[in-house]
């Protein structure tokens, strides 16, 4: 890909059409974008809300529990809502590197909120007119959620 299709891929618009045809071919619904825009946004809430500072969350360990204390307590509280994501790995996996990126490295924290937050909206508002890049990444990652999500109703 030259750079000249690598612009149009980032910023040309797929139609409504073009849109709902890839979420039928993929079998993408609307209550799932909806489940798991929460998932993302509570994930991020959670993750700035309880991180200490840089001074104290600084090394590769200390982010590491950070995120993964962060994570757990999302999957624990969607499984008391009956919602349990089963097998994780590769959903953590994308999530650890996504926080990493975005938000342990990043030195001025300022807005981060803002900015995770991106992420569940440019992806997954369903009715939001999306560029091929933001319907790829929300592809990508509505596997790794269907593959982790386990529809046995959990008992009580």
């Amino acid at each position: 890909m030259n750079s000249a299709e690598f612009i149009k891929y980032i910023t040309t618009s797929l139609t409504y059409e073009e849109m709902h045809l890839l979420y039928k071919a993929n079998n993408v619904k609307y209550d799932k974008c909806e489940l798991y825009y929460d998932f993302i946004i509570t994930l991020n809430k959670l993750i700035v809300e309880t991180f200490l500072g840089d001074d104290v969350i600084s090394d590769e360990e200390d982010i590491k529990n950070h995120f993964k204390w962060c994570i757990e307590t999302v999957l624990n509280n969607f499984k008391e809502e009956n919602i349990i994501f089963d097998n994780v790995v590769d959903l953590k996996s994308y999530f650890y590197y996504f926080y990493i990126e975005i938000f342990y490295n990043d030195p001025h924290k300022k807005d981060v909120i803002t900015k995770l937050d991106k992420l569940a909206f440019l992806s997954f508002d369903y009715n939001r007119v999306k560029t091929r890049s933001d319907m790829d990444v929300l592809l990508e990652l509505y596997r790794y959620f269907e593959k982790s999500l386990d529809f046995k109703i959990k008992k009580k």
